[in-house]
């Protein structure tokens, strides 16, 4: 007759190291439905992982640069450092109210992120992964600046449709370029752009393409995602502008800061996506328990996870639960 203490114990799964992050909000306006959705059911995630005993960490940050931010404080009269900071407080209150607990909540306007980005960039220029080049760009003569896509409108070069922006028709769905727009009216001034000369800064996207293939198909994505990427590859990797024309705010790239009347910026779009290892590496400095490199190193066996909710289109991409 066999009693309880026959009764093998289950063995314990390994603990593991797990880091979190949900899509940054953007410091130009404040928390909406899309959000709350993507950042409750990351929130109900990171407890259940807790709860089963592994070392699970959440952490986010404010999406704090760009043209929008630098013209909404300018037409508050404050400075983006003040708005950004106004903005940060408003979202981690909105958070709070619906009981979502990061380890760590940071903005990518810091000096970790900074740091992050200055440093792979000057990688990637070291081992001849950046171009530099001329190009022609929309530029608003009265604001003295030049347009981001977003910041143009017209007629659509294709279906004609008005008030279209200058990259994309949302009447017939056809990409196509700022120089093809159609009767191109500035979204700041209201004024015609004219056509303007501009170095820029492009990393060579396509120097990765055999690594990236690999890479995807290589077990780590779910197959629908991986297969959406490879329109991509089928399409041809572009080279990837990555700098901005002052005004800006944002980071200035190594090497121009010297360069009056000629500074460029990092694209929100390059330091944004390293403040979610920002706001990791501000936490570790928070915490003598934690090391960077233990869940980032080369060598880590940590998971990452990174939970992508409505506001910015419905994907996730992770390997088990």
């Amino acid at each position: 007759m066999s009693t309880a203490s026959d009764t093998p114990t289950p063995a314990r799964p390994p603990r593991r190291k797990i880091l979190v992050t949900s899509a940054l909000p953007y410091a130009n306006g404040a928390i909406h439905l899309g959000h709350m959705v993507e950042h409750i059911q990351t929130d109900i995630w990171v407890r259940f992982q807790k709860m089963r005993g592994h070392q699970c960490l959440y952490v986010c940050a404010d999406d704090a640069h760009g043209t929008p931010i630098m013209l909404r404080a300018e037409r508050e009269g404050i400075t983006p450092e003040t708005l950004i900071a106004r903005v940060k407080e408003e979202h981690q209150a909105d958070f709070a109210d619906f009981g979502i607990d990061f380890d760590n909540y940071h903005s990518t306007h810091s000096e970790e992120n900074r740091e992050l980005a200055e440093s792979i960039y000057l990688r990637l220029k070291e081992a001849g992964h950046i171009a530099v080049r001329t190009i022609k760009q929309a530029y608003d003569p009265v604001k003295e600046m030049f347009l981001p896509d977003r910041f143009l409108k017209g007629e659509c070069p294709r279906c004609g449709a008005r008030d279209q922006y200058g990259d994309n028709c949302e009447v017939c769905g056809a990409t196509y370029s700022t120089a093809e727009l159609k009767n191109p009216v500035s979204v700041v001034s209201g004024t015609t752009p004219i056509e303007k000369e501009s170095e820029h800064y492009f990393f060579k996207l396509p120097d990765f393409e055999a690594m990236l293939r690999e890479w995807t198909r290589g077990g780590h994505l779910q197959p629908e995602v991986a297969n959406k990427l490879d329109e991509w590859f089928e399409a041809g990797l572009q080279e990837w502008d990555i700098s901005r024309d002052a005004p800006y705010f944002g980071f200035k790239i190594p090497g121009t800061e010297d360069l009056p009347g000629n500074e460029k910026y990092f694209y929100v779009w390059l330091d944004a996506p390293m403040g979610y290892f920002a706001s990791f590496k501000n936490l570790c400095a928070q915490r003598d328990d934690l090391d960077f490199d233990d869940f980032l190193g080369k060598d880590s066996d940590a998971e990452l996870y990174h939970f992508i909710g409505k506001e910015i289109g419905r994907a996730s991409c992770r390997e088990r639960v």
